[in-house]
């Protein structure tokens, strides 16, 4: 029997012309994905974006023929997917504009951990960037912290190797499908953290994308959006863990980097970042556990008993929500609560005065009490 619901899922990720942007406009006006393949379906208004010559135009059955072909593989394969609107659906990854529609996983593990960190670096690692990790894993140990890299040659595949030593969920980042394992050095190591509870594989790419070169700065984003905080261990003055770290910049995250002797080659990155105050300069774990503030996280927990005392239906959804993901954006609410922005803001606006929420840069919205 077909699961038709997936596949308008993955169908939305495959139209041409439609990114995950789009693709949010899109459900935010349509309420749901099935309504956009539903054959008697036409648009009344204008989507901002779309307009309706052009949403006619999209190539529905092509993208519906690749969904199915995906999601067979996905089947057969004992594949997860996680979708954009699912509950399980990375909380961080959602606050970001550019996070994907949809997540193809493998594995036992928490999309939305209480403290989760990106580790990064050069894939020329060298005995200094190895000292740095083992120091800092060591120090992260008894925090329950969850590890993200991308599973490459040099630091991420030795930060991978060195959580799994240490009993930390990690998971790997992939530029390609999970029909294959780049490099392919590491297929030992995946298949041991498809196997480890806490620990897994996860990509935005169906299966038969290879692992091209314009595929890593797109796995970056993830790396970087998925975490509280990213790290860079090692970096020359150019390369992809600066890009996560740029990435981590854009979406309000927070960067730090080890610095590292003005002359050599993989420490050029990190002294640059921490130059331009783009990244917090660390020199060992307890500076990163200090910094994030780990020890205080059980104070954090405490929340008003009074929080829905006053509030109507819409303002009590609205409260919900955010309390839900800490932090979200106008657009994540409007798709979350199916309610158009601008209905939404004034409601906020109401919220924001009495004190209950606390608007933030970028649209987004918290609240006040915790």
């Amino acid at each position: 029997m077909k699961n038709n619901h997936l596949i308008h899922q993955v169908a939305l990720t495959r139209l041409e012309g439609v990114g995950a942007r789009r693709a949010k406009v899109l459900l935010a006006y349509l309420g749901s994905e099935q309504k956009l393949f539903d054959e008697n379906f036409k648009l009344q208004t204008e989507i901002p974006g779309f307009a309706k010559e052009r949403f006619r135009n999209l190539n529905k059955s092509k993208a519906v023929l690749e969904a199915e072909s995906i999601v067979s593989f996905v089947e057969k394969n004992e594949i997860e997917t996680t979708f954009f609107t699912d509950k399980n659906y990375p909380r961080r990854l959602k606050e970001c504009a550019d996070g994907p529609m949809l997540l193809f996983q493998k594995g036992d593990f928490d999309f939305n951990p209480r403290k989760t960190i990106a580790i990064v670096g050069t894939r020329n690692m060298t005995s200094y960037g190895k000292q740095l990790i083992n120091e800092l894993i060591s120090a992260i140990a008894p925090y329950n912290v969850q590890v993200i890299s991308g599973l490459a040659y040099g630091v991420d595949g030795y930060t991978h190797k060195k959580c799994l030593e240490n009993g930390i969920p990690t998971i790997g980042v992939l530029g390609h499908g999970l029909d294959r394992i780049y490099p392919n050095q590491h297929m030992k190591l995946a298949k041991r953290m498809v196997e480890t509870k806490g620990c897994g594989l996860i990509t935005e790419f169906p299966h038969n994308t290879k692992p091209d070169r314009e595929n890593f700065p797109q796995r970056n984003r993830i790396v970087a959006g998925m975490t509280d905080a990213t790290i860079v261990i090692e970096s020359g003055e150019r390369g992809g863990s600066l890009i996560t770290a740029l990435l981590a910049n854009d979406y309000a995250r927070d960067v730090f980097a080890f610095p590292g002797d003005i002359d050599r080659p993989f420490s050029k990155g990190c002294n640059r970042l921490i130059a331009d105050s783009k990244a917090h300069l660390i020199t060992s774990g307890k500076d990163l556990i200090r910094l994030m503030e780990w020890q205080k996280e059980d104070k954090a927990k405490v929340i008003q008993a009074n929080l829905f005392e006053g509030l109507n239906g819409d303002e009590t959804l609205i409260v919900k929500a955010i309390k839900e993901f800490e932090k979200i954006s106008l657009d994540v609410l409007s798709i979350r609560l199916k309610k158009p922005g601008h209905v939404l803001s004034g409601i906020l606006l109401g919220l924001e005065l009495r004190g209950v929420v606390m608007s933030l840069p970028g649209k987004k919205y918290a609240l006040s009490c915790l």
